[in-house]
């Protein structure tokens, strides 16, 4: 997968402020360290800045869980809750609330804490009726970059996988259902296994389960990958890159991946459960599947690895991840995702903080930066919003209406 940015000669781009994908009304109730925050805003880029520890990240983490997920820091659920309340004794929940709009109309989108006798969990509802978490990415998506993601390419290789999970959710909104059902029933397998005597009939119809999810799920990874490379192909054959972002390529290899290139789905899934069925005896046996699948990420200009890369070299690497596959769901579903861009542009050069510019300029969904200073973005070439967020709780009580300029 190569990037997509386009020439970085202004005259070649449609710089427009207004955006055709954005949120209009924030409002986050006990949620981290904002007991109530209302941002009225416009359709156009946002920047949040201010001090260390104000909660600008926690602004881009609320909107992050308006999809399925953990959301951008990977929380758990009960850390979501403002800090005070945690120590009161009377139960308090935490709430997160937006007015969303996009090309098929208004809607008003929440999600919050469901507190049970058994488990905490999340709920959602769009215009008050309540839906799945899953359901939330027919009406918007949403992507990030954080500092957290910019160590990614020298972390495990499940956290890379949980990176291409997270990405092909975007494709396919039940993904990220079948990667959770998936490594269930796997749990469920191993405590059958642990038992003395166990239902070989049950334990057979578990392991159908995972060959048919195993099957899936690397069919829809190797989907992504797929239409990714097709859309840089596509874009190159029309003179539309250039060597500032880099050209990345993405890999994803394992015996399932190499068995499906050449034989059908249903040969394979018999192949996952004999596979199964030999290791019963043997906990140690590998196992084929998504969840031993082997993910690589390189600088296809260069062939250079990104775990041998450079920091500098793999934010730029991620960054051109990150926008390609915006473009990818604007082509694919005329659905841009909004951008969360958490504290992103400090460490990039001139240069490289102009091509960021130009090209969160052009995608037509509203992005969110965060940063400790509104300096940097001087040279935005179109209007965005900035947001002096301590300002705004110590002065406004944590309302801001848009107004055209600084607050």
């Amino acid at each position: 997968m190569n990037n997509n940015i386009l020439s970085l000669k202004k005259n070649s781009f449609n710089i427009e402020s207004q955006k055709s994908f954005y949120i209009e009304k924030l409002s986050l109730k006990n949620f981290r360290n904002h007991e109530n925050l209302n941002l009225n805003l416009e359709n156009t880029s946002i920047l949040i800045y201010g001090g260390n520890g104000c909660g600008k990240t926690n602004i881009l983490e609320a909107i992050s869980l308006l999809s399925q997920g953990k959301g951008l820091r990977k929380a758990n659920i009960e850390n979501f809750l403002k800090h005070e309340d945690t120590l009161n004794s009377e139960y308090k929940a935490w709430g997160i609330n937006v007015d969303f709009v996009g090309p098929n109309g208004r809607f008003n989108i929440g999600t919050g804490l469901k507190n049970t006798s058994s488990k905490k969990s999340r709920i959602a509802r769009v215009n008050s009726d309540y839906t799945s978490l899953s359901s939330l990415g027919k009406i918007l998506n949403i992507s990030w970059i954080s500092p957290q993601m910019c160590v990614l390419f020298l972390s495990s290789m499940s956290e890379k996988r949980r990176f291409i999970d997270r990405l092909t959710f975007s494709i396919d909104n039940l993904h990220l259902n079948r990667v959770y059902r998936y490594e269930k029933l796997f749990r469920q397998r191993n405590k059958i296994l642990m038992q003395s005597s166990f239902d070989h009939t049950w334990l057979n119809t578990i392991e159908t389960q995972i060959s048919q999810l195993s099957i899936a799920i690397t069919a829809r990874r190797l989907d992504l990958i797929e239409e990714l490379d097709n859309l840089y192909k596509k874009e190159l054959k029309n003179n539309s890159l250039t060597e500032h972002f880099p050209s990345v390529g993405i890999m994803i290899k394992g015996k399932v991946e190499n068995l499906l290139i050449d034989k059908p789905a249903a040969e394979v899934e018999d192949y996952i459960k004999l596979e199964l069925k030999k290791s019963r005896s043997n906990y140690d046996v590998f196992i084929p599947g998504p969840n031993n699948a082997s993910i690589e990420i390189f600088n296809k200009k260069n062939n250079k690895n990104l775990d041998i890369s450079s920091t500098g070299e793999q934010k730029l690497l991620l960054i051109s991840i990150i926008l390609s596959h915006a473009r990818l769901l604007h082509n694919k579903f005329n659905m841009a995702p909004i951008l969360l861009l958490d504290d992103i542009i400090e460490h990039l050069d001139k240069k490289y903080r102009f091509a960021l510019f130009l090209e969160i300029s052009r995608h037509p969904a509203q992005s969110w930066f965060s940063s400790t200073s509104k300096d940097a973005f001087s040279q935005f070439p179109s209007f965005i919003e900035k947001i002096n967020l301590p300002k705004i709780k110590e002065s406004f009580n944590g309302n801001y209406h848009f107004r055209n300029g600084d607050i």
